[in-house]
């Protein structure tokens, strides 16, 4: 598969960090059915292990209920993927008049998770603050529900688009130079949903304020 049939034509950079930058996180049609189909495929032949966790103590508890393959291989299809998807995301910040990240953006961590009808999903929750300046899952199949909201009690959620072909994109510390990142959950699976995380990982994270 070429470069350019992984990806729709109409991606926006500058209503991407405009929504990042106000609401924090934001889904965009973005992936081509063709492409989805065949990430799909792969992905239903990876193996998968449980994530039922609860983390936290208090008033700081996340519940996670789901399975996760974590060595998505980064050569073949997805790592084709992942070339060409920081290709287009390094080619729309070429075109800003500031670039928007306190360090070079560079995905070097695939994660697929896999969702299953009846099952928690994940309460509200932030990303590891080892995930820095991007954060893209990708929509490969199924229904649930993903919200972004202000805190782990779910305080005005707003839904999401989780339509397979999107890309739902969140802040992570570095863009902007800011630090803070968007609470999000995913419920109400109600079929079986397969999502493809890509971040940037490093190994001190940077803390918040």
């Amino acid at each position: 598969m070429r470069d350019p049939l992984f990806f729709l034509s109409s991606f926006d950079i500058y209503v991407l960090i405009d929504a990042l930058a106000t609401e924090g996180a934001i889904s965009v049609p973005l992936l081509a059915e063709s492409a989805r189909i065949e990430l799909l495929r792969e992905a239903k032949s990876f193996w998968y292990e449980p994530e039922v966790k609860t983390l936290g103590k208090g008033d700081q508890i996340v519940r996670t209920e789901y399975t996760a393959c974590n060595n998505v291989p980064q050569t073949g299809l997805y790592g084709d993927f992942k070339q060409a998807f920081q290709t287009l995301m390094d080619e729309a910040c070429d075109r800003l008049k500031v670039y928007p990240f306190s360090v070079p953006l560079n995905f070097n961590q695939l994660v697929i998770q896999q969702y299953q009808p009846g099952q928690l999903g994940i309460t509200p929750h932030r990303d590891s603050l080892r995930a820095i300046n991007l954060i893209a899952l990708v929509n490969l199949c199924g229904e649930a529900e993903f919200y972004r909201c202000d805190d782990r009690q779910g305080t005005n959620s707003v839904r999401l688009d989780t339509t397979p072909g999107n890309i739902i994109f969140l802040r992570a510390p570095g863009f902007l130079n800011r630090r803070d990142r968007p609470f999000h959950l995913l419920s109400n699976i109600r079929s079986t949903r397969y999502s493809l995380g890509l971040r940037q990982r490093i190994e001190c994270p940077i803390h918040p304020l």
